[in-house]
């Protein structure tokens, strides 16, 4: 799936535009994006895109990590942007979604997203959506 930011405002404005055009308020709009490696660089190109400027304001952004896929190698080589996107200033919080991966490996995962987002993270189990 390829991200490109002028489409994703454009979409997002012209789904509010249909909501507001059957006569409903909206006030918040919740808005999930593709996976994209650099979470920083996104938010940047929101905030200067004029099109969603100009209708819409990021008042708080949460990120989603897989421990499955926390690290690049066998060698425990963490992708590039996995910790700049689960940094506080960029994330608000972090959804930790643990997968079925041992439980010694999943406590250093969230010792280093916490370190990165003190009081952040929302650990998950398996593949579901239950918080624990």
């Amino acid at each position: 799936m390829k991200y490109d930011t002028a489409d994703f405002a454009s979409e997002l404005n012209t789904f509010v535009s249909g909501i507001q055009g059957q006569n409903k308020y909206v006030d918040v709009v919740v808005a999930a994006m593709p996976s994209y490696h650099h979470l920083k660089k996104s938010i940047m190109e929101l905030r200067k895109n004029d099109q969603f400027t100009g209708r819409f304001e990021i008042k708080f952004v949460i990120t989603k990590v897989k421990a499955a896929n926390f690290y690049m190698t066998p060698n425990c080589n963490i992708y590039q942007f996995l910790i700049e996107n689960c940094m506080k200033g960029i994330a608000n919080a972090v959804i930790f979604e643990k997968s079925f991966i041992e439980q010694d490996k999943v406590a250093i995962m969230l010792r280093i997203l916490e370190s990165a987002n003190p009081g952040g993270i929302l650990p998950m189990t398996g593949r579901g959506f239950d918080l624990e």
